[in-house]
This record gives C-alpha cells, structure tokens and sequence, in this order.
C-alpha cells in the first residue's frame, strides 16, 4: 500500500444513497481539485435499496472502489472488505474520536466496536429536540430543559396550552427518534452500542429498555404526539411543525437547511437532556460510512479518499450539506445563529463527551422494518412495551443466527 498517488490517471467509482448525491458530488469536486490526475464517478441506489443491495454490489465481478456500508459486520465477515488497519496506520487514523473509531471498527467474530477498521465516515448525523422559540416563550421556556423531569413538564404544559408537544410523522417512523433517545437515557450509551454492535449475549429486552418504552407509550397516551402521528409522513411532519403547530419536533441534522429557511430565527435545537451527572448521549450515525471492496483494483487511490474526508474542506463541504462532518477540530463555519450553527455546537459537545450512539434500527439489516411497526403499534396501544422488545430481540437474534 502507498499514500503517494503519482501523476498517472486513476479512475474510481463510489456507490452510495441517491439521497446523499450532491454531498458525495461536492466532495469528490474537492477531492478531485486537490488530486488531478483522479476522477471519481458516482454511482447511486435509491436510499430505501441500497442497504440490501450492497452486498450483491460489493460482490460483484465489477465493484465500486468507494462503498457505503451499514451492516458492517455481514459484508466483513464475507470477505468483502479491505481491511483498512495498513491505511490507518499510515495515515493516523488513531487519532480520530474513539467513538467514531468504534464505530469502522468490527472484529473476527463479528462483533463491532473493536477488531480491525474496515471504513470512514465523511460526516454523522446529530439528533435532538427542534423548538419553537416563539411557543416555547408563551410556555416560559427561556432555556432548553436540562433533564427529562424538565422536559416531562413542558411537554404537560403545552398539551394544556392546545399546543402538539412533539410532532412525529409515524407513518416512516419518526417515534423511533424520541424512543431511542429514552433508551439511551435508561441504559446508557455504552450498552445500547453494545447491542447494536452484536457484543455477545447483548438483549434490548430489559427491564430499563421496558420502562424507556412506557414513557413513550405514556407520551402518547397524554396526548403528547399528534393524533395521526401513525397516518403522518415525515415530510408532513417537518412541516406541520415549521408552520407553528407543535413546541418540539424530534429529530435530527438532516432537517436543518428546511427549518433554517422555513423557521428563521424562530427554531432552535437542543440535545436530549442526560441524566444526572452524566455527559449527553444521542443517536448520532454515519452519513456514508464508506469501505473499500476487497475487488477494488485502485485501493491506494480509495485510501486516499477516505483519509481526504478529515480534512477541512471535506468537513467544509459535510456541514454545507447539513451533517456533522467526520474527525475534531474547529467548528466548520455555519451563518451565526442559525440552526445549523447550533446543531455543530451541539455535535462538537457530543464528540467531546464521546457520546455518539448509533441507530438501533441499524443493529441487523432487517431490524427497520420490525422497530417502525411495533412503535406504529405502541403508539395506538396494540402492544406492551415488554411484547415490543420481544419482538425485536427474537428480530435481532434471527438475523444473526443466534
């Protein structure tokens, strides 16, 4: 392996998520200012297929030299992976966040979060509670609320107000965001990673995950969530929340560029409060966690690329797209006082705290499908919180053979 690229051409190809197109086409522009003599070209599934197809891709007699990868541990332990320990070497790549690390990292017996680097992320997501400032001032709410005691009685007060507390589109799901963030604040960050990232003999069926998902069952029946959360997309939901209907909207940095333009100065953004006298903890996974198929014949040059995605006009480029751009250091330059600005803030506070959870949807390629009906179900109060973490723990254990 080297990290000197030469002058001859080298041709690459990238795979990932129509959805993440002009962010991936920005970045291979700086990438390929900065290195001439590369060119990249894009190639792209649609977001809802290219999870279940990039096995097949990867494994195909033509792979692409740059991919997106979720489920880290199957395409790893298949063999279709470079391993990236060399590069990281080279390229110091031990200095980055342990909690991004651990997050490229997946080991013989599958098991993710240690063992060898096997990808690198260009940017993550960050969630958290949007606000209404103009709301949340009827309310008294002169500051986000730093625990969830304080967060509970806000969301009682705007219900009694005839405000929607929490906006959520749960026809896509979007309670899954308020219940994961519950969850990490029953178990803690470290052991929800433990389940996602298949640590041996690791159960979300428990007690405290149990009463994570009553609170949001109680949540719902207070009133709390829309009435149609369960007939509400998503993009009914962002908004319905941008024209003034609800005090809060859980979700994350991918609906920053719409509220900053749609909001203005009325919408701010906070993390989930933690619990006392521990550091936030929020769900906070890569954007495109990218690999090197192991049938790449341009590899040094793939490196090359993923090593480009820590530097500043990569994190530049990231935080134009509206995510929280990959590595530390100084806060990419956001318009002050926008939401955006806030959401890097926030993120920078989350690195620092090494608080960084990943999407329990993502634990198993098949797990979505499962968390999105049973918190439809929740809500509507057609099961139990002990019945939905059966469901998903049986879900979780199918999928990996256990």
């Amino acid at each position: 392996m080297s990290t000197e690229l030469g002058q001859e051409p080298i041709e690459l190809t990238l795979y990932d998520g129509a959805g993440l197109k002009a962010k991936d086409e920005a970045l291979i522009a700086a990438f390929e200012q900065k290195h001439p003599n590369v060119t990249i070209t894009g190639r792209y599934d649609p977001d809802d297929v290219q999870a279940q197809n990039a096995p097949r891709v990867l494994a195909s007699d033509d792979p692409p030299d740059i991919a997106r990868v979720i489920a880290l541990s199957d395409v790893a332990g298949d063999g279709l992976l470079t391993n990236l320990d060399a590069y990281a070497d080279a390229y110091t790549w031990d200095e980055l966040p342990e909690g991004q690390l651990a997050q490229y990292r997946v080991n013989e017996d599958g098991v993710r979060g240690e063992g060898s680097q096997y990808t690198m992320a260009d940017g993550f997501t960050v969630t958290g509670f949007y606000y209404n400032k103009e709301l949340a001032e009827q309310l008294g709410m002169s500051t986000p609320p730093q625990t969830m005691e304080e967060l509970e009685e806000l969301l009682a007060q705007a219900e009694e107000a005839g405000m929607v507390p929490i906006m959520a589109g749960n026809q896509t799901g979007q309670v899954m965001t308020s219940t994961q963030m519950m969850l990490n604040h029953a178990l803690g960050a470290e052991s929800v990673n433990e389940w996602i990232f298949h640590a041996p003999e690791a159960t979300i069926d428990t007690p405290e995950a149990a009463e994570a998902l009553a609170t949001i069952q109680d949540w719902a029946e207070a009133g709390y969530y829309p009435e149609d959360t369960n007939g509400t997309d998503a993009t009914a939901a962002l908004g319905r929340f941008a024209n003034g209907e609800a005090l809060f909207y859980a979700s994350g940095n991918w609906d920053a560029a719409a509220l900053d333009e749609q909001m203005g100065d009325n919408v701010g953004f906070f993390l989930p409060p933690a619990p006392e006298g521990q550091e936030p903890a929020t769900m906070s996974d890569p954007a495109s966690n990218f690999a090197i198929p192991a049938g790449s014949d341009a590899k040094d040059a793939a490196a090359a690329f993923l090593d480009f995605l820590r530097s500043e006009e990569a994190r530049q480029v990231v935080a134009d797209a509206g995510f929280a751009p990959s590595g530390e250091g100084e806060v990419p330059a956001t318009e002050e006082g926008s939401v955006r600005a806030q959401i890097q803030e926030a993120f920078a506070q989350l690195v620092e705290a090494d608080g960084q959870v990943q999407f329990v949807q993502n634990a198993t390629n098949g797990l979505t499908t499962t968390w999105n009906s049973e918190a439809q179900r929740l809500v509507d109060g057609a099961t139990t919180p002990e019945d939905m973490l059966d469901a998903v723990q049986s879900k979780y254990e199918d999928e990996l053979g256990r």
